[in-house]
């Protein structure tokens, strides 16, 4: 199924959803090509902004009550109070979706990504650099990186990456409504650290790329995006 374009304003469409599908889809197709999943696993991740400011906002309630087989005891976690800070910076929480592959081996280390950008993501260009920071730091971690953005609208992100990490260059970003696919496999050749780099445009009405997803220290995946994205759209979440 060629990449479509797709009005998310109408009919209640919810581009969030579908991206949550289009995650299971490819975390599926990678874990089939895992024979011993008990090392490496990958795993769908969507969190919205909401729920991680939720979350934060939890510290206010004080320590949490401690478990014990099950049940909630009338104890609580200790809790040390610091001074009062000495600056409040403004913040800029992201939704996150996506899949992480971990390896069992270094304590569930996550060592291969696939991040979809959502509308959040574009919202604007605080949004824009949020996700590339995050981008960033998974490839300055050895991390290999997949970023697809199926959205309408101009990709920041790109940019914002590029200052942090060189690995888009203008030439090589998407013009016009085309969307842009990146793949980042960190790598050490001759005792010199790089970025090994795939850069994609995909029309609308052409098909999605099949890309390497690179497991640090491992192998790479392979991930059809093509197949995964009419997987996700058959699921009945785009008409």
């Amino acid at each position: 199924m060629p990449l479509l374009d797709i009005d998310w304003t109408k009919n209640d469409r919810d581009p969030f959803a579908f991206l949550v599908n289009w995650s299971a889809c490819v975390a599926d197709a990678l874990n089939a090509q895992l024979p011993n999943t008990e090392r490496f696993r990958a795993e769908p991740l969507d969190r919205t902004r909401l729920k991680t400011g939720e979350e934060i906002a939890g510290f206010a309630q004080g320590p949490p009550v401690v478990s014990a087989g099950g049940q909630d005891t009338d104890q609580k976690y200790p809790a040390f109070d610091p001074p009062a800070p000495t600056f409040v910076a403004p913040a800029r929480f992201t939704d996150r979706v996506g899949v992480n592959v971990s390896d069992a081996h270094h304590g569930r280390r996550v060592t291969a990504v696939v991040m979809f950008v959502t509308p959040d993501n574009k919202a604007d260009s605080d949004s824009s650099l949020a996700f590339a920071v995050r981008a960033a730091a998974l490839m300055s971690r050895g991390a290999g990186v997949v970023i697809v953005d199926a959205l309408p609208g101009p990709a920041s992100w790109a940019t914002h990456l590029h200052s942090l990490v060189g690995v888009y260059p203008i030439t090589k970003r998407p013009r016009g409504t085309d969307a842009p696919v990146l793949v980042v496999h960190p790598q050490v050749q001759g005792g010199a650290e790089q970025f090994a780099v795939w850069h994609h445009t995909v029309a609308s009405g052409f098909p999605l790329p099949t890309v390497p997803v690179p497991i640090r220290g491992a192998m790479n995946l392979k991930l059809d995006l093509e197949a995964t994205y009419a997987a996700a759209c058959e699921r009945g979440t785009v008409s």
